[in-house]
């Protein structure tokens, strides 16, 4: 009776371990995610929205909001996808939306990129980083700190290089605002 006993406390272990860990492919929808799995390793898909803790790999999101605490790998956003990361974000991300709370280390395509300190490239029609931003390609581009801005308007708090568009706004630059060029004053 132990070892029957035994064989079915171990089995019950390695079934929990199992439970947590990774998964090579996670389909989410609202309030699912198939399998239930926190760590995805492969391949995810999210249709309206859905919601994981980390994905390594390749992220779709079809016409949906894809939520994830941490990402390194490819989100694609498939008809109007949408990109939300709220910790870590290691990538290329393609979507309409790419909205990143934490750390950016990458590029960010779409037509709204919403990023906190990124080490790496925006571009968008519509670029905001709340924190520093190493450069922001697109029509309108702000960031509270950045090294390199080109498009139609330009602002910033603290500039570390150059802005070049038809309006540039930097409070340390040359001159705070300057049409076509604007660089970070030396002295």
């Amino acid at each position: 009776m132990k070892p029957l006993a035994l064989l079915l406390g171990c089995s019950a272990l390695a079934l929990a371990g199992i439970a947590h860990a990774s998964t090579p492919i996670q389909i989410s929808l609202p309030g699912v995610n198939l399998p239930s799995s926190n760590q995805v390793e492969g391949a995810r898909a999210s249709f309206l929205y859905g919601r994981t803790g980390q994905v390594k790999g390749i992220d779709l999101p079809v016409f949906a909001l894809s939520d994830v605490n941490s990402f390194t790998g490819l989100q694609l956003g498939i008809f109007f996808g949408a990109g939300r990361v709220r910790d870590q974000f290691q990538g290329v991300a393609i979507n309409a939306v790419n909205w990143h709370d934490g750390q950016d280390r990458g590029v960010n395509l779409g037509f709204v990129n919403l990023t906190n300190n990124v080490q790496g490239l925006n571009w968008g029609a519509v670029n905001i980083a709340r924190g520093n931003a190493l450069a922001n390609v697109g029509f309108v581009n702000y960031a509270e700190r950045t090294s390199f801005q080109i498009g139609f308007v330009n602002a910033t708090k603290h500039l570390d290089g150059l802005q070049i568009g038809l309006a540039n706004y930097a409070e340390n630059g040359i001159f705070p605002i300057l049409p076509l060029i604007n660089f970070k004053k030396s002295f």
